[in-house]
This record gives structure tokens, sequence and C-alpha cells, in this order.
């Protein structure tokens, strides 16, 4: 209100004194140019100077203010754009969260060039593409985000490899991998990838090669890797022509530790058992002498060896483990191979009176239809079937 009041008076006195000054004298004014000549007062010639300015200073104001309001309105336009694209890439990162794979993807690359961060949503998408099985698309998708951000290369192949892996291709990520691998030789992700894949590969020599570069936290325990990695040796000597003797080789070479273990063990026979079954049955034997285990017994049944001597030592067995119903099956499989039909019955029998057991089930109605009782092998195999049903 003060102020208000100062700028009135200070006016008022601005307006007399410049009254005053016209009325005092209107001076004078002559303007010639190409003939032609204009005669003014010096203050109407002052006016006219001051409204061209207001004029030209108005003009520029009004210039100004609009080419503000051509970028206000750019810049509104641009930020409705960026405010749409990050609402339809949380739409994408939503949908692919609830497993709508194909929207899922369609959001995220139609968003994925119109935001500052196009690696998340490039990712995503290929993530989702991945899930519809469409890995060529992955691939290319993968591209575009190389492209997008060329400093996370790194990142994108770890991914590409991640994703090679959910979709079951293990020997695409092995090499991913290895190419990751000569840019990072100890990256702790890397090396538990290229360990898995050679896992799930059955390639153990690799993964007991790769164990020992991962943290302690990631790394397998080496006894079950060298389990593994014999166990594989085992499967390829069962696979082969010679298979006894590649097999003997193995076990040879194996460490003496492993002798007992029982996979291990029982991977042996079956690899010496088709070509060489008293082989087969020596090493059963001696295992079950140094470790009882119900896995070997019901293998040791089952070896075509020699039953008449194989029954002999089953029965010496049976005189600490009378009630064992594994035994007893066992000693039944072996009484009917050697002919004894009633001997092998009731081994089986009493085998089933201890446990309830599908194998047993199963011998026992085999034997009843050797013998020509039908109903009663019926009756056993009908056991079996109710047995197995979940």
């Amino acid at each position: 209100m003060i102020r208000f009041i100062v700028l009135l008076i200070v006016g008022l006195g601005a307006g007399a004194v410049l009254a005053f000054l016209v009325v005092r004298d209107p001076g004078y004014v002559l303007v010639s140019y190409d003939g032609s000549t204009m005669e003014t007062s010096l203050w109407f010639a002052l006016a006219c100077l001051f409204l061209v300015a207001l004029f030209v200073y108005l003009l520029g104001f009004l210039i100004r203010r609009l080419a503000r309001s051509g970028f206000a309105v750019s810049g509104w336009f641009r930020w409705r754009r960026a405010t749409k694209a990050r609402n339809r890439s949380l739409t994408g990162i939503m949908l692919l969260a609830e497993g709508r794979w194909s929207e899922a993807k369609r959001a995220l690359l139609e968003s994925a060039d119109r935001i500052d961060t196009p690696l998340a949503n490039l990712l995503a998408a290929a993530r989702s593409a991945n899930e519809l099985g469409d890995y060529q698309e992955r691939d290319d998708i993968l591209a575009l985000a190389r492209e997008s951000t060329p400093q996370a290369d790194f990142v994108v192949e770890l991914v590409r490899a991640e994703l090679q892996q959910v979709a079951g291709q293990w020997a695409r990520s092995i090499a991913t991998l290895n190419a990751l691998r000569e840019k990072a030789p100890q990256h702790p992700m890397v090396l538990k990838r290229l360990l898995d894949a050679h896992e799930n590969l059955g390639d153990f020599d690799a993964v007991a090669e790769l164990a020992p570069s991962l943290p302690k936290d990631a790394a397998p325990d080496m006894a079950t890797v060298q389990t593994a990695i014999w166990r594989a040796r085992f499967a390829k000597c069962k696979a082969s022509a010679d298979a006894a003797e590649h097999a003997r080789k193995a076990w040879k070479a194996m460490p003496k530790r492993l002798r007992y273990d029982e996979e291990v063990v029982t991977d042996y026979v079956g690899a010496l058992a088709p070509t060489a079954p008293v082989d087969a049955e020596g090493v059963l034997r001696r295992a079950l002498k140094k470790d009882w285990r119900e896995v070997w017994i019901r293998r040791y049944g089952t070896v075509d060896a020699d039953p008449v001597k194989q029954l002999a030592i089953a029965k010496q067995w049976l005189k600490s483990r009378p009630d064992d119903p594994v035994l007893l099956l066992t000693l039944g499989r072996l009484a009917a191979r050697t002919g004894n039909t009633e001997e092998a019955k009731s081994y089986l029998e009493a085998s089933l009176e201890s446990r309830e057991d599908a194998d047993t089930l199963a011998e026992l109605g085999r034997l009843c239809s050797s013998t020509g009782q039908v109903e009663a092998a019926n009756g056993y195999l009908l056991r079996v079937f109710e047995a197995e049903r979940p």
C-alpha cells in the first residue's frame, strides 16, 4: 500500500514536470527525406518514438511467449509419450509375472524404444519369447539389446546362456558360456552355469575340472561329483561292445573308497552281468560281506551265474537274517531258477508275510502261472497293479 502511494506521488510529480515543460516550450522537429518533409513538436515526436519502442518491445515479448509455448507444447507431448511408455513397460512386467508371455512380449517391445533404459524391456521380452519357444525371436531380441546398450554386452550374453539352459539347450549354452569365460575366467555365475550344463549333459569329468574354481558356497560336493563321474563311466562301459572288459579296467582305475559305494557297485554289476555273470556275482558277494545293502541283496537274486551255488550262499546269510524280506525274495528267485518251485514259493510267501512288495507279488504271480495256478497268479498280479497305482 505504501509502495503504491509513493509510486503515485512520483508519477504525479513527473507528469506535472512534463506538462510544465510542454506548456513552456513545445519544441520543433523537422524530418526531411528524399524531398519530403514532416514537421511536428518535439514532445509529439518523443511520444511517437516511445510508442514505436513500446510496440517493438511488445512484439518481441509476444514472439518470445509464442516460442516458449511451442516448446512447452512439444515438451508436454514428449512427457506424455514417455509416461505412456513407462506405463506400457510396467504393464509388460506385470504380464510377465503372470505368465502371459505373448502379451508381455508385445507390451515390452512396443515401449522399449520410447524409454531411456530399453535394456530391461528387451531382456524381459527375450525371456517371454523363450518361454513361448520362439528361440530365434529370442536371439533377435537379445541382438537388439546388445545394440541398444553396447556396454551391457556381457550381461546380455549371460542372460542368453541362462535362457538357453531354461530351454534345455545345454550344448549351446556351453558355447555361449565358454566365450564369456574367455573374457572373465573367474566369473562365479559363468562357472556355475557351465558346471550345471556339463552336469546335465553327463560330462562329469568337466564338472570335476570346474568344481575347484567355484566359490566354496557354490561348489558341489566333490565326493558326489566323483561318484557321478564313475557311474557315468560304467554306463558308457555297459553300452560298449566289450562291456565286461571295459568295466573291469574302469574298476581297477577307480579310487578304492568308491568300491563299496552302493550306486557305483550296482552300476559295475550291471555292466558285468550280461556277459560275465560269475564276476558280477563275486562283486556282489564281496560287497555284501563288507556291508549289507538291500539294493545289493535284491540284485544278487537276479544275477544269472550259478543259481545252485548262489542259493547255498544265500541260505548261509539267512541264518543271521531269518526275517529279512528282501533276502527271502532273493532265495525265492534263486530256488525258482533251480527248478524247486515249492521251496521258492515258501520263501516268497514268507517274504510277503514280512513285507508286501511289488517284486515279491510279481514273482509269486509268475511262479503260480508256471505251475498252472492261473487264478492265484491273477490274484497276485492284481495286487501288483494295486500296489503300484498312485
